[in-house]
């Protein structure tokens, strides 16, 4: 009852940020939302993921222990870089860091920092973690993609590019 604070553990500057990363990926292939994950594929300080999700479609997240980084470099492929549909997707990322947002839909800036770039491959999407919060920013990446693919997209006049980028089938209602 004295005036003794309790400090939080400190966490291990050996943690394994790809291994943190698989566990949560693996997580999601045993629950059924990513059909498989390949095996990570290690190259200097990144290691790269391959999972299949979204109708049958390869997605690579990337994470990259220099920069601190999880992203998924292609997470929509060609989209122009100065396209009104790149300022949509701009302003759909932005929301979730937004204080209006319900805090477990949006990104807490003392854990990681959303960032979307326009790459010739197309629209990047990433997270630069803090305080070593991998686990944290995982989760957050895949749940922000999953609504650009199942709000961002259904919801915008992007049936065009649903189907001629992605390789939807036209007739298919896809939600």
């Amino acid at each position: 009852m004295g005036g003794t604070r309790r400090r939080p553990p400190r966490r291990s500057s050996r943690v394994n940020p790809a291994g943190v990363v698989e566990t949560v990926l693996r997580g999601y292939v045993d629950r059924g939302v990513f059909r498989s994950l390949g095996a990570p594929a290690p190259r200097g300080a990144q290691t790269a993921f391959t999972l299949v999700w979204h109708h049958g479609r390869s997605f690579r997240l990337i994470v990259d222990r220099t920069a601190r980084t999880v992203s998924f470099p292609a997470v929509l492929p060609a989209i122009p870089a100065r396209s009104p549909m790149l300022g949509e997707l701009r302003r759909f990322t932005r929301q979730f860091t937004s204080a209006g947002l319900p805090p477990h839909r949006r990104v807490d800036p003392a854990k990681g920092r959303l960032r979307l770039t326009s790459r010739p491959a197309g629209a990047s999407l990433s997270l630069t973690v803090v305080r070593g919060e991998w686990e944290y920013c995982t989760r957050r990446l895949v749940h922000i993609a999953h609504e650009i693919y199942m709000v961002f997209l259904p919801d915008g006049p992007y049936q065009e590019y649903r189907v001629e980028k992605l390789g939807l089938d036209p007739d298919t209602i896809w939600t």
